[in-house]
Formats: structure tokens, C-alpha cells, sequence
């Protein structure tokens, strides 16, 4: 869906240029998510909710985060995509022997970075966003 230069610019700057969900400064690659889903494969064949599509969905975030979160709703990516990160880091292959599977470790341990995920480190179960909103900002 299309976003003006302008509303890209407000999403931008809506943490500061940070990104809502990490903390971390926004590289250039940056994307607008819709915290609410637009599009949700999950359940209806990739349905889109128009009216989802407005600036107070919208959060500035990593390139890797939107990939990683896809069309999930925020609480399945807490929970269940970032919540068993840290366990599904200590499944992954030491040396992997396959291509894909050396890009997939590879993946995965930067979206654990973002997020302060180790093997031995779960993840705080809060995003950035909410860390302002409980200090006030």
C-alpha cells in the first residue's frame, strides 16, 4: 500500500529514529509496519484490511524485523515467534554444511541481535515502544 514521503517521514520519526520494536537506531533500509496486520495470510488467503491503513498503524522498523514478523499480530510475534527464539538458537547447526542453512543461521541471529536474544537470553517480552510509553514518553 502506498505511503507519501511525507507519512514515511512522521513513521520515522515517531521513536526518534529508532526502530518501535528493537530500540535500535533505523538503518537505511528501514520499513513502515502496520502494527495492526493490512495483509493477513495466516488465516484468510491473504485478505487486506484497508482500514488498517492509516498513520497510527504504522511504526518504524528494521528491514529484517518486517520480514520476520510478516503478517503476524503483535502478540504472536511476542510470544511466539521472539518468545522461543532463544531456544530455537541453540537448535541451529554450529557449522552449517548447506548454504540455506548457513543464511538461515545467519537470519536468525541477527533478528536475536536486534532484540538482545542469546541461546541463554530470552527475550524481555516487552518491545521498545512499550518501554517508552512506561517511562512516560
Amino acid at each position: 500500500m502506498y505511503i507519501s514521503k511525507k507519512d514515511r517521514e512522521i513513521v520515522k520519526n515517531k521513536f526518534g529514529g529508532k526502530c518501535a520494536y528493537t530500540g535500535t537506531e533505523l538503518k537505511d533500509d528501514w520499513q513502515v509496519d502496520h502494527i495492526k496486520p493490512v495483509v493477513r495470510n495466516w488465516f484468510s488467503k491473504g485478505a487486506i484490511f484497508e482500514n488498517e491503513h492509516h498513520i497510527n498503524n504504522m511504526f518504524p522498523c528494521q528491514k529484517i524485523v518486517n520480514h520476520y514478523k510478516g503478517s503476524l499480530d503483535l502478540e504472536t510475534f511476542r510470544t511466539w515467534f521472539l518468545g522461543g527464539l532463544h531456544k530455537r538458537l541453540k537448535k541451529l547447526p554450529k557449522n552449517p554444511k548447506v548454504e540455506k542453512a548457513h543464511k538461515k543461521k545467519a537470519y536468525l541471529l541477527e533478528v536475536a541481535s536486534l532484540f538482545g536474544i542469546s541461546e541463554d537470553v530470552p527475550f524481555s517480552g516487552k518491545f521498545y515502544f512499550e518501554t517508552l510509553s512506561e517511562n512516560g514518553s
